[in-house]
């Protein structure tokens, strides 16, 4: 969803995993798959970082909540960077929904609060 000039840099965790730094261009994506925690505890969260423009967003991009599972079809927690912020695809009812605005400068994932 970015302009064809725009490098996104993603990085994203859990407590127990780091899926490293990834670099995107217009059209690529990054994805993984997990088993969740049979007790309710996942939770990834994400840094994205618009190289050029120096801002950034860092957020959960998945968490044990009926409403996200709902929104994400149960299956694929679609994730968009657009000019303008960061947006969830609604799958069952067909919009990409405004979630986070980008904030001024570069980010860290290590000064996000997941408590």
């Amino acid at each position: 969803g970015m302009s064809s000039n725009k490098i996104l840099l993603v990085h994203c965790k859990s407590r127990d995993d780091d899926l490293g730094i990834h670099n995107l261009t217009v059209g690529n994506e990054f994805q993984w798959k997990f088993k969740p925690n049979i007790i309710g505890q996942t939770l990834f969260w994400c840094l994205m970082d618009s190289v050029f423009d120096h801002v950034h967003a860092v957020f959960n991009v998945f968490w044990d909540n009926e409403d996200l599972f709902y929104r994400c079809d149960w299956d694929s927690c679609i994730w968009i960077a657009k000019e303008d912020g960061i947006y969830l695809k609604n799958i069952p009812e067909n919009f990409d929904e405004f979630m986070h605005d980008w904030e001024n400068g570069g980010g860290t994932l290590d000064s996000f609060n997941i408590g």
